[in-house]
């Protein structure tokens, strides 16, 4: 195989990685601002209803883009119901 022709197509693989890295840190923003959007609807009292508290959630909206909110914030409620 031609070693060009090798490196073009190692090159364009490259790109892919930081590309894909940054369209789901996009997404994850969006998921958070949609979290932010429905926890200025919902009052403490539905929270605890699902489990969570508002420590919970700026918790888990604290966390690097890299990490999924929604993810901590189930792991969050299934600690707390586990309690009961």
């Amino acid at each position: 195989m031609d070693r060009t022709r090798t490196m073009a197509q190692t090159g364009r693989g490259v790109l892919v990685a930081p590309i894909a890295q940054a369209l789901f840190q996009l997404a994850e923003w969006g998921r958070r601002q949609q979290i932010r959007k429905a926890r200025g609807l919902t009052s403490e009292v539905l929270l605890r209803d699902i489990g969570l508290t508002p420590d919970d959630l700026a918790e888990a909206l604290a966390q690097p883009l890299t990490g999924d909110a929604s993810d901590a914030l189930v792991k969050a409620a299934v600690a707390r119901a586990g309690h009961w």
